[in-house]
């Protein structure tokens, strides 16, 4: 029996509200057919800069090997940013609506970040595919057996997944950061900078440096395929003609299990916590004054 009061309405579940964005999501991405085909074009270029310019060396001697890898690195962590920089800011307005009439902005976030995962299982799947150009145009031979697994070609795929995942959740904490378009593009070439600065590769890292490098997702992700590839155990290039010159251990690429596993959930925590801060940052919609 009615009495004259009126009942707000339900609010619906986190899983459903947490689908209808994707669903949302997924339409934009298909609306946006130009930058789909870029992001996906991306690493097969990639894929072929790797074989041509750095692959003729690679699991030949420990400079060639270094040098692909980080030519992968740089690619993964270019390719996360540029998937994900403008996801949010680009839709920002409609993020303020969606949190004004309740919407739980993390079901928003998580759908950006999920669809977003599996942008980045395709587009690393095709960067692996880097590895295998080089053993089929080269002869190269790459690593026999994996360190997790008997598959090296799955370990360096899972790897290049997490580094990829942590650059694409950097993004997505960054557009809940700015407010602008503008702001976004400006941001991601410098970070991509700062990441290989910072990696270990161009420098020896000493100092500060060498602290502020434990933060960098690109010092991981060089550890991880430089793991698998077994770094320490190749030539140096100048052995090649001076075989006494030795060959220090760097523990950076010990090629262990424990040692891949570790890197794999650091890279993992970066995904975590980068998406948990942009959900955060994001709920600053409401003290913006736009719209």
């Amino acid at each position: 029996m009615s009495n004259g009061i009126e009942k707000a309405p339900k609010r619906i579940s986190a899983f459903k509200e947490l689908r209808i964005f994707i669903t949302g999501y997924m339409y934009i991405l298909m609306g946006r057919k130009k930058n789909l085909v870029i992001s996906m074009m991306f690493p097969v270029l990639a894929a072929i800069i790797v074989v041509w310019i750095a692959g003729e060396n690679m699991f030949v001697h420990y400079d060639g090997t270094k040098s692909g890898s980080f030519v992968i690195v740089s690619a993964a962590i270019w390719g996360g940013l540029f998937n994900s920089i403008q996801t949010i800011v680009k839709d920002r307005q409609n993020v303020k609506r969606y949190y004004m009439s309740g919407s739980r902005l993390r079901c928003y976030t998580g759908s950006r970040a999920l669809v977003q995962f599996f942008l980045c299982a395709i587009q690393s799947a095709i960067l692996s595919l880097s590895y295998i150009g080089v053993a089929v145009v080269y002869g190269n031979d790459l690593p026999e057996k994996g360190l997790v697994t008997n598959y090296p070609m799955l370990e360096f795929y899972i790897s290049i997944l997490l580094l990829m995942y942590a650059a694409d959740a950097m993004g997505i904490m960054i557009s809940c950061l700015v407010r602008k378009e503008e702001a976004a593009n400006v941001l991601a070439p410098y970070i991509l900078i700062v990441q290989l600065i910072f990696s270990g590769i161009l420098f020896n890292m000493e100092g500060m440096a060498d602290y502020i490098s434990y933060i960098m997702i690109s010092k991981w992700g060089m550890e991880a395929l430089g793991s698998i590839a077994d770094l320490n155990n190749l030539q140096l290039k100048i052995q090649m003609t001076v075989p006494n010159v030795p060959h220090d251990f760097e523990n950076r690429f010990e090629a262990t299990s424990g040692h891949l596993l570790m890197v794999w959930a650091i890279l993992a925590g970066f995904t975590v916590a980068f998406l948990l801060i942009g959900n955060i940052l994001l709920h600053r919609v409401s003290k913006d004054t736009r719209g």
